[in-house]
């Protein structure tokens, strides 16, 4: 099934550099290896406190996080399968015509992914840090550390790919097993000494490199994703479903906002659509509980930062991912018949995105008072909306209702970096000088509004 597999890389590079042009989608790894490669040189900086080995870790780590980020294929399954993407036929879908397994195809469609994952992030994240490491005269294994970190990416890939598949055949049944197990995982590594972070297979490979910790890394991949794709659920309706008419009911509820009736076809659409509050759980919530568990542990190695601020900055800023949900499948045409320009649709995609908020502004109050920190509730909140609201003015003002392709194109994401990175590393260092520093976050709210405001106006224009 070679020609399928070449196939589909053809097909993803056209669809990429069809939104911003080869040069655009080409260039994006540069931008990836520049933003590692200033990591690695930011070491002859912090190297008094941080060591070679803690930053090994943490960047494997780091690429276990991405992994799981990306991981859901187990709740894509139908919506690729079943022609999901509107305005795009993927070759996904052939199943339904040509003599070729679902299984087989899937397959093929995860591979695909896997390896554009590698040559747009791994690869690229590999070179800018081994760079980074020579200029200052520290010196890494090339090749090693490129295999380490990508089974790094594959093993938090694969886990969560696993997890996914077993809510998509059990339905809302495995959120109590879900539930279970996040309660197991706090209990068990409530305890845990930061020494046990270093048993990270993959980082292990790389500190003490041996056959059988190469076996088991690969064991780690290959295992979970194999029975995933054993239990892979690919539904193809024989019948037309049938939901009863809520819009009116949902939209009175929500006539508190401006744009109710926009705000209750976005729920709809995402109730809706497969996985449902599985996007919540496998896209959100299990990346926050890795954040959780993992986070403390690794800031033992720098000294001095508010583990609770750093959390908090990391859950604002992976919230804006839930924008990226409501504009994935919605363009502007589909609304050019109404009475609306651009700056309504964004509009009302921001009041969805501000009712989605309330599952990450709970998991930080959760955070907080789990953390025994009570008093600084309000700290946090204030960080959290203040960071939360500029993350997502920024991604509006760059992308505008094409958030999901945009981000490929390397000046976009350039820009983007450079537009927030500066920022919240800045929130957490004024945390390290001084706690009650967190409260200068609340003149990013004002800024936040005054880039939404130019946003409008700037998508508005193109648009017209």
């Amino acid at each position: 099934m070679f020609e399928l597999f070449r196939s589909m890389m053809k097909e993803e590079w056209r669809m990429h550099s069809a939104f911003f042009g080869n040069r655009g989608f080409a260039l994006f790894p540069l931008v990836i290896a520049a933003v590692s490669m200033l990591l690695s040189l930011s070491m002859i900086i912090f190297w008094r406190i941080i060591s070679q080995t803690d930053v090994l870790l943490g960047i494997h780590y780091l690429l276990l996080f991405m992994g799981s980020m990306v991981g859901g294929f187990g709740l894509l399954g139908r919506e690729v399968m079943n022609r999901r993407f509107g305005q795009a036929s993927l070759l996904a879908y052939s199943s339904r015509t040509l003599p070729i397994s679902e299984r087989v195809i899937f397959a093929n469609f995860i591979v695909k992914d896997v390896i554009y994952y590698f040559f747009l992030y791994v690869l690229p994240f590999t070179v800018g840090f081994v760079a980074g490491a020579i200029i200052i005269d520290m010196h890494y294994s090339f090749f090693l550390l490129l295999m380490t970190l990508f089974l790094s990416f594959c093993i938090g890939l694969s886990f969560v790919f696993l997890l996914s598949t077993i809510y998509a055949n059990l339905g809302k049944k495995a959120l109590f097993l879900l539930v279970f197990i996040t309660v197991l995982f706090l209990v068990f590594f409530q305890g845990l000494e930061f020494e046990v972070f270093y048993r990270l297979p993959s980082f292990v490979l790389y500190t003490e490199p041996s056959l059988n910790i190469l076996i088991t890394c690969i064991t780690l991949v290959i295992v979970p994703s194999i029975i995933s794709l054993i239990f892979l659920k690919v539904d193809y309706p024989q019948s037309q479903k049938h939901y009863k008419n809520q819009f009116r009911k949902i939209s009175d509820q929500l006539n508190f906002y401006a744009y109710s009736h926009f705000m209750t076809k976005d729920y709809l659409d995402f109730s809706r659509s497969e996985g449902g509050a599985g996007k919540i759980v496998f896209s959100f919530l299990v990346p926050v509980l890795l954040v959780w568990l993992f986070l403390p542990q690794l800031l033992k190695a720098v000294s001095g930062l508010d583990t609770l601020v750093v959390f908090t900055v990391v859950v604002a800023m992976m919230a804006s991912s839930m924008y990226n949900w409501l504009v994935e499948f919605d363009m502007f045409s589909s609304y050019a018949f109404l009475p609306l320009n651009v700056a309504d649709v964004l509009r009302s995609k921001l009041n969805s995105y501000s009712l989605l908020n309330v599952v990450p502004f709970l998991v930080v109050v959760i955070a907080t008072i789990y953390a025994g920190r009570l008093n600084d509730i309000v700290h946090m909140v204030i960080l959290f909306i203040a960071v939360s609201m500029y993350v997502v003015s920024v991604t509006v003002y760059l992308t505008g209702l094409n958030t999901t392709f945009s981000l490929y194109s390397a000046g976009t994401f350039a820009s983007y970096v450079l537009a927030i990175g500066p920022v919240v590393l800045g929130m957490i260092f004024l945390a390290q000088l001084n706690f009650y520093l967190v409260l200068v976050s609340v003149l990013l709210i004002p800024v936040s509004l005054f880039v939404l405001k130019k946003s409008f106006v700037k998508w508005d224009r193109l648009e017209a």
